[in-house]
């Protein structure tokens, strides 16, 4: 342990060089370089280590330093551990800029998200509709004699070959002439 606080400082950088963050985030707490801690624990890029920092804001009652490391570690840390230790601890105030970015990106995220589900169902109702677009000309069946459609439009079944179908009494078939019906053409 040097006697020059810079001397520390540098050892500290070093360690933070070397990837050895938990030296250099604890040398920096010994020397209250908190910005120096805070920065090391955002580089290193270990959540467990930016929360066990913030935890040490926390039980030392540093609610500025809480604030900027909650500021500085965004991206480490946890929604819901930062909410619960200001929570307990009394200091919503100072996790409040914190918790208005944290919902202003996820209110982000899910708009995105919504756009992106919304512009993929139209395509989809597009894609649906796309083929039915098309209708054909209604052409009405073709009638053929014994009531039955030629182009087997509704039902095609028939009689068989070489059998008739009777016809129903009270109902003239088409093509057929009936007993005491006027013949088309001459007047009575």
């Amino acid at each position: 342990k040097h006697e020059l606080v810079e001397m520390r400082r540098i050892s500290a950088l070093v360690y933070k060089k070397n990837k050895r963050y938990k030296q250099s985030i604890d040398l920096s707490k010994l020397d209250k370089m908190y910005r120096d801690a805070m920065e090391t624990a955002r580089d290193s890029g270990n959540q467990d280590l930016a929360e066990s920092l913030l935890r040490y804001f926390v039980e030392a009652n540093m609610k500025e330093c809480f604030a900027a490391c909650l500021f500085t570690c965004y991206d480490l840390i946890n929604p819901d551990t930062g909410l619960e230790l200001a929570w307990r601890t009394n200091m919503l105030d100072f996790a409040m800029p914190f918790l208005i970015q944290v919902l202003r990106e996820y209110t982000g995220r899910i708009d995105a998200l919504d756009k992106k589900t919304q512009k993929k169902e139209e395509a989809e109702e597009k894609n649906k509709s796309a083929p039915n677009d098309y209708v054909e000309d209604y052409i009405p069946p073709i009638m053929s004699p014994g009531g039955m459609t030629g182009g087997f439009g509704t039902l095609a079944i028939t009689a068989g070959p070489g059998l008739q179908q009777p016809a129903q009494q009270g109902f003239p078939q088409p093509g057929m002439m009936q007993p005491g019906m006027p013949q088309p053409g001459m007047q009575m």
